[in-house]
């Protein structure tokens, strides 16, 4: 078996807490995983009709992890890119990104704020297009840097900096075409839909997607499968924590998010299992369990099992 590399997903869910002390567990957590070896932390946008959210928009955020940080990627995933002036998106992460070591990574995310306030915002919040208007726009003001700026008077500071990494979204591969031409690495999602686990595993068309990503661009496209976990002591004990959870929320199973119950250990059996049948060496965990010590002590754990942290050399 092939070592994995293991990052984390964020939603700013915490129990039993305001919103300011929910975003320094948040900070908590990330400082963590950064410690433990993990190798993404991605923050999702979320405008949630409650006022315990911790946060809507995770750009602050992003940037207050990767100051506190050393080696972990930090990032958006995703950031709901219809709402906002790709000028505005542009300037923002590829400035964080030149400050921060070039390890931010940009989530491009086809979803609708949560809000009918935040829903007005957009001029037609349903048009597909405009989300492929702007990923476009977001692809001219990365890549095109010296015309844009030659033809148009167009900076994105710094010049001639690096971009971050972008990744396209999906909970499936119908949009390879798309990340393709826009050069977008890929993370597949297991929990944005109900019934999409161990369905579809589809390895053979993502070889074909990598291999045309290849001949167009020159390089191969990075890959992820994100997964949300209900971790405890027994598979029964974890299945009980989320469905109570979902209880708890007045949430109808078939309405929740995609989630497998696990201890440490089978999920170290599933992920290398996924690893096969996806054809996938990179997986986002999403741990559904809203008390901070507890996820804390659950990547404790992961690391530990998945050999996560890099061996120290030590000189004589």
């Amino acid at each position: 078996m092939e070592k994995l590399s293991i990052g984390l997903l964020e939603l700013g869910h915490r129990e039993n807490t305001n919103s300011l002390k929910a975003n320094e567990q948040i900070l908590t957590y990330a400082i963590k995983a950064d410690e433990l070896g993990f190798s993404r932390f991605w923050l999702a946008e979320h405008h949630a009709p409650n006022p315990l959210t911790s946060y809507t928009n995770p750009e602050i955020l992003i940037s207050i992890i990767a100051g506190m940080t050393d080696s972990i990627r930090v990032g958006s995933a995703g950031t709901l890119v219809k709402m906002y002036d790709a000028y505005h998106t542009a300037t923002h992460f590829k400035l964080i990104n030149n400050l921060f070591s070039d390890r931010i990574d940009l989530g491009l995310s086809k979803g609708n704020p949560g809000t009918q306030y935040t829903r007005d915002q957009l001029f037609d919040i349903k048009d597909r297009a405009l989300f492929s208007k702007k990923i476009s726009e977001l692809h001219t003001l990365f890549h095109n840097e010296k015309e844009n700026f030659e033809k148009q008077e167009i900076v994105i500071p710094p010049f001639n900096g690096s971009i971050p990494e972008q990744w396209y979204l999906s909970n499936s591969y119908r949009n390879f075409n798309e990340a393709i031409d826009y050069k977008l690495n890929y993370c597949r999602s297991t929990v944005h839909g109900y019934g999409l686990i161990d369905k579809d595993y589809n390895k053979e068309e993502l070889h074909q997607y990598k291999s045309l990503f290849f001949e167009r661009n020159g390089y191969y496209p990075k890959v992820c499968l994100a997964v949300g976990v209900s971790i405890d002591t027994t598979i029964e004990k974890a299945r009980k924590k989320y469905y109570d959870a979902l209880e708890s929320e007045n949430v109808n199973t078939k309405e929740a998010w995609s989630v497998i119950p696990v201890t440490i250990s089978s999920l170290q059996e599933t992920l290398y299992q996924y690893q096969e049948l996806y054809g996938i060496d990179e997986f986002i965990l999403l741990d559904m369990d809203n008390n901070n010590d507890n996820r804390i002590e659950n990547i404790e754990a992961i690391s530990d099992v998945f050999h996560l942290q890099k061996e120290l050399i030590y000189e004589n």
